[in-house]
């Protein structure tokens, strides 16, 4: 294992909560997204040759339906784009989450316990400490052997790849 390896671990870790929000907020941007709409796409026309700068008399010009359509074929490239976007870095924080998750699964259930304490619910390691009946220290060596066998877990699948 490398001290790489180890670093990522630690900055999964510490970074949990953080992606957790990020994933919520993701999977609310992806079920209410914010869309270009047929109207805006029609004010936004109408700013590009506001009343009386010239133009047709009131005519329609034969080119305004194309332009319509180019408009409004537009807009829904930039809605898709922009969902796929969400829905691409939401798939790649909820693998990484997901995967993190499961390897801890894995750990001893007291270096578990304490990784998530730690870690997941951002209890201080004198409050896991107190709450596990054991002293300050054997906290930090617990942590340390757990964030060292999930330093093993990816440094095994990073082989794999």
């Amino acid at each position: 294992m490398n001290t790489e390896t180890r670093r990522h671990v630690v900055d999964l870790l510490d970074t949990y909560r953080k992606r957790a929000r990020q994933i919520a907020v993701l999977r609310y941007e992806l079920s209410n997204p914010a869309i270009i709409t047929e109207e805006e796409m029609i004010d936004t026309m109408q700013f590009a040759h506001p009343e009386g700068s010239g133009g047709t008399d009131g005519r329609v010009s034969d080119k305004t339906p194309y332009i319509a359509l180019g408009y409004r074929d537009q807009a829904e490239r930039l809605n898709c784009e922009a969902v796929s976007e969400i829905a691409s870095e939401l798939l790649r924080l909820e693998q990484e989450q997901a995967r993190l998750e499961y390897y801890i699964s894995l750990l001893e259930p007291r270096q578990e316990r304490v990784l998530r304490m730690t870690c997941f619910e951002g209890s201080a390691q004198e409050t896991v400490a107190k709450e596990l009946g054991i002293t300050l220290r054997r906290v930090q060596d617990i942590k340390a052997q757990a964030i060292n066998e999930l330093a093993e877990m990816y440094a095994f699948t990073a082989k794999l790849k």
